[in-house]
């Protein structure tokens, strides 16, 4: 009945416009035609990826494309060999404050990555599929962990997460099928599909009465 009525107010307003001398032309989709797609592309474009587009300036070295931005230093991507990599605190005289996007993505050799204490964020799919990533500290100073930051790292066991985190996107650990032990420093921090649910060996070490420990116990998980 509701597209019966819809479908007859739109014969209704195109009626209208023709008795207003207004001209369709054959290129130009009728109103039947556009309202189920638009409502269709509605559903389609709330997904706004977290990985930002905009004009990048970035600067090219051995072993790291980087991008000074907003007073900081973003790794772009690493570009070596090496399995143990050393994060330089400040590149050009700038901190370095950010692990780009995709910056590792899938480096199939990399064994630990040591980042300096500058850094605040490591960005979405940073390490995405670093198989053999078994260790990486995490700076006292972090605060975000973007989404699927951590997806595909098979053979990280553990991580502890400081207190100045506040925010851990979704999938961030999804398939880290390795990982036992995860420690929650934050009380408030909220857990939001990081992808724990499908790892069936990790416990979870986080303030009693937080919302993470609530969850993880509501899961059999808490330490």
């Amino acid at each position: 009945m509701r597209k019966v009525l819809l479908t007859i107010m739109l014969i209704a307003v195109s009626s209208l416009s023709f008795g207003c001398g207004k001209k369709y032309t054959d290129d130009t989709p009728n109103a039947t035609e556009t309202q189920p797609q638009t409502e269709e592309v509605t559903e389609l474009i709330t997904y706004e990826p977290l990985a930002t587009v905009r004009d990048r300036d970035i600067e090219e070295s051995e072993k790291f494309d980087y991008e000074i931005y907003d007073g900081k230093v973003i790794i772009t991507k690493y570009k070596g060999t090496e399995t143990d990599v050393v994060i330089p605190d400040e590149v050009e005289g700038v901190p370095v404050g950010e692990i780009g996007f995709y910056c590792f993505e899938a480096n199939w050799n990399l064994v630990s990555v040591t980042l300096p204490e500058t850094v605040t964020v490591i960005g979405e799919n940073a390490f995405m599929s670093c198989n053999a990533l078994a260790q990486i500290n995490i700076p006292s100073g972090l605060t975000n962990i973007e989404r699927g930051a951590f997806a595909g790292c098979a053979s990280l066991t553990e991580m502890t997460i400081p207190s100045a985190v506040t925010s851990v996107h979704e999938e961030a650990f999804t398939m880290c099928d390795g990982l036992v032990s995860l420690t929650i420093e934050n009380p408030d921090l909220a857990y939001e599909n990081w992808g724990l649910e499908e790892l069936p060996n990790v416990v979870i070490h986080a303030p009693e009465g937080s919302a993470v420990s609530q969850w993880a116990s509501a899961m059999g998980k808490l330490g």
